[in-house]
């Protein structure tokens, strides 16, 4: 009997794990198809098959076969939602005022016809929140809208950090634009960080806790208190002593100020935020709105309120938006600037990280055992072990062992987590079969193991009120790309690089320069003469001294443009540089990873602006001829009658041309039947050899030959095995 060594399991606990969530999943083969039903689909490298093999993860060995049900690849997901809403309030300088917060924790089951139980959910971070324990076990949910959710509230306990950093700068002297950089905004705004607030209190209930002497105070005391808090706060512009840099509030009586906000944005949750929007409200003493840079996403001018609104900000990055109002004042009377207000949706936790680190969960299911004795040999047996998914939901298939009846010690079936792909809805997983020999009919013992796949989701609902933020305006964007992004090893050839440029701001700008560094000697930068400018769609000389080479840099620069011919480059012209990079000869493996940085300064002087563009990787691709050549011997038919199979399978990238297919027909054999062409008949090595001539068999494409020989006097079935 076929006997299969029972392998060492890896230590792993059960269950999905949180770390295996969103983005893992796209890796273990899901993509969601349906956000709101929490599908997803099966992904396989080869799609065209319903049948998609499975194979050891340790040995490399083909396990079994997943059997797709009419090709589907679909299936629904358990659901497990963490749902919070938080509310923040800041004061000008970027301190928490309060933060109110409620949480909701669901376990969904989607399906309408399948019930799932014995659901085991183990949580992680729970030490800033008030769940009791971080486990939770559902016997079962439903189908219907009363049995099919599981939910729990809960809150945040002790110190919580606000997790979308925002402020506004204003700053009322006619250097504005250059003073609100991004560079020093982004300094200042990292300060506020590590600022942390007890939820659901605000300022003075904080301050009367740690002093206790907020019931000494009447209602009287209390608001002379706060008139002279906020006398100071704005005798001292409203900011802290870090700010004076940055702010200034000095307006000018009788006469007509401009007045330049910034607001800046910086996303500290762990995955991207979404459908960001700003709300700033202008009083009634301010005109003329104009809207400046906007980095990220869209800003508008709707009535006395200025809208900015972005679909999606990315971690650890900071936004700013800048724009600009005109004031006349003829008293002394002081005035204010205006809230703001920002709502956005999050996929992180605001809860202290609280997330899911385990989910078991089961559901319709069935599994057998095929087992059939061979028509020619009695009492031997060929086995195979059949796990089924009837299921609306995509299954995993953890663990499955099938044991000898004589000898527990003995495994036909041992698979792991890692052996088996993702079951979709209807899949069947069948083993490979296993040679039994029993003159009784066989009663093999079983263990498996499974779980419903889930589908973790956080969805924070967060609003922020603070009374100033802001927005620059002196700014380039811009980008670049390749013609193309693959070239040839031990070959030379050019990649045309254009890397364009705008002025995106409300301030000519006198100097541009650009840098590109890392060249080798396998990709080399361009000689002056190669390089071509576009200046608003119209083609510009440069000059040599403009292009310089030094170190693996490039450097193009062009300075005092105010004195230049073409003038200086003005807010919403753009600039095209187009120009060669050499490739020579790269070898294997070998790639041209560049950093190309954009720089820009007003005239006066300013701080100077960079731009970073996305910079594409230049690879060398390697094609090289591999392939694979097989041999399959079939008995079919009477006694003594096979078929012989040839197949020659392109591995590799690049075409195989003239490839020859050679095969010996042994003594005592006559062949014939041919399918994939008939041969040519040689005796190149002293018998008859059938010879096939494949012109021309493309990467990833496979051949496949057949012929049947019949056995006559003293033939050996065995000598049709040797392969040429």
């Amino acid at each position: 009997m076929a006997r299969k060594k029972d392998k060492k399991k890896k230590e792993s606990k059960f269950g999905w794990g949180s770390d295996e969530a969103e983005e893992e999943k796209v890796a273990e083969g899901l993509r969601r198809t349906e956000m709101d039903e929490g599908k997803v689909r099966l992904v396989d490298r080869d799609i065209s098959t319903p049948v998609i093999e499975t194979y050891d993860a340790d040995t490399g060995e083909l396990e079994g076969s997943i059997l797709l049900k009419d090709g589907n690849r679909e299936g629904l997901l358990g659901l497990v939602k963490i749902i919070e809403a938080v509310d923040v309030e800041l004061d000008h300088g970027a301190n928490i005022e309060s933060i109110n917060f409620t949480g909701k924790l669901n376990v969904e089951n989607p399906s309408e016809k399948d019930r799932i139980w014995d659901i085991d959910i183990a949580l992680k971070n729970i030490e800033g929140t008030d769940l009791e324990s971080n486990e939770i076990k559902i016997r079962e949910l439903g189908t219907e809208p009363d049995t099919n959710v599981y939910s729990e509230d809960f809150s945040i306990t002790g110190e919580a950090k606000n997790l979308l950093l925002i402020k506004e700068y204003v700053n009322t002297l006619p250097d504005a634009d250059n003073v609100l950089n991004l560079r020093d905004i982004e300094t200042d705004l990292l300060r506020s960080k590590d600022k942390t607030s007890s939820v659901g209190k605000s300022v003075k209930e904080r301050k009367f806790e740690e002093t206790n002497e907020y019931n000494d105070l009447d209602e009287d005391e209390e608001e002379e208190d706060e008139e002279e808090e906020d006398e100071d706060f704005m005798a001292d512009g409203g900011v802290d002593a870090d700010d004076y840099s940055l702010q200034s509030f000095g307006i000018s009586i009788d006469k007509e100020n401009i007045v330049t906000f910034a607001i800046a944005l910086r996303n500290l949750y762990d995955k991207p935020i979404a459908n960001v929007k700003v709300v700033k409200t202008i009083p009634e003493d301010f005109s003329d709105p104009v809207i400046g840079e906007t980095t990220e996403g869209r800003g508008e001018v709707e009535g006395n309120k200025i809208i900015w609104t972005i679909d999606k900000l990315v971690p650890e990055t900071t936004v700013i938006m800048k724009f600009t109002c005109s004031i006349m004042v003829t008293d002394i009377t002081k005035r204010r600037t205006g809230p703001l207000e920002v709502t956005y949706i999050a996929n992180s936790s605001f809860a202290g990280g609280l997330n899911i680190d385990k989910y078991d969960a089961y559901t319709r299911n069935k599994f057998y055992i095929d087992t059939v004795e061979r028509d020619e040999e009695p009492g031997v047996w060929d086995c195979k072990l059949v796990f089924e998914n009837p299921s609306e939901f995509i299954l995993q298939l953890f663990n499955a062992d099938v044991y000898s009846p004589e000898d527990e010690s003995e495994k036909f079936v041992d698979i792991d987590p890692e052996d088996v792909s993702l079951l979709p809805a209807g899949a069947q997983w069948h083993s490979k079969k296993w040679r039994f020999e029993s003159e009784e009919l066989p009663a093999f013992r079983k263990k498996l193991e499974f779980r419903v796949m889930p589908d973790f989701q956080t969805n924070v609902n967060g609003t922020i009120s603070i009374s100033d933020v802001i927005l620059e305006i002196a700014s380039i964007t811009g980008d670049m790309s390749y013609d193309i992004t693959q070239v040839p090893t031990y070959k030379e050839q050019d990649v045309m690089a254009t890397l364009k440029i705008i002025n995106n701001g409300s301030a000519p700008l006198n100097q541009i320069s650009i840098t590109q560094q890392y060249f080798t000697n396998e990709f080399k930068p361009p000689s002056a003469s190669e390089v071509k400018l576009i200046w608003d769609g119209k083609e510009v000389d440069l000059k040599s001294g403009n292009v310089d080479f030094d170190n693996s840099v490039f450097k193009i620069s062009l300075n005092d443009l105010r004195n230049a011919d073409t003038g200086m480059f003005m807010p919403e012209s753009i600039l095209k540089f187009e120009y060669p990079i050499h490739c020579i000869n790269p070898v294997k493996e070998a790639n041209f990873q560049s950093d190309i940085i954009y720089f820009a300064n007003t005239y006066p002087l300013s701080q100077e602006l960079e731009f970073r563009p996305e910079v594409p990787l230049i690879e060398a691709l390697h094609l090289r001829r591999k392939f694979r050549i097989g041999k399959e011997v079939v008995p079919i038919g009477a006694l003594g009658k096979y078929q012989i199979i040839l197949t020659l399978e392109n591995i590799g990238t690049a075409p195989l041309q003239n490839v020859v297919l050679m095969d010996k027909v042994p003594d005592n054999f006559e062949y014939g039947s041919y399918s994939g062409g008939k041969p040519k008949i040689t005796d190149e090595v002293g018998e008859d050899t059938l010879k096939w001539t494949i012109d021309l068999l493309n990467a990833d494409d496979k051949v496949e030959i057949s012929y049947q020989i019949s056995g006559s006097g003293e033939y050996s079935p065995s000598d049709a095995q040797i392969g040429l």
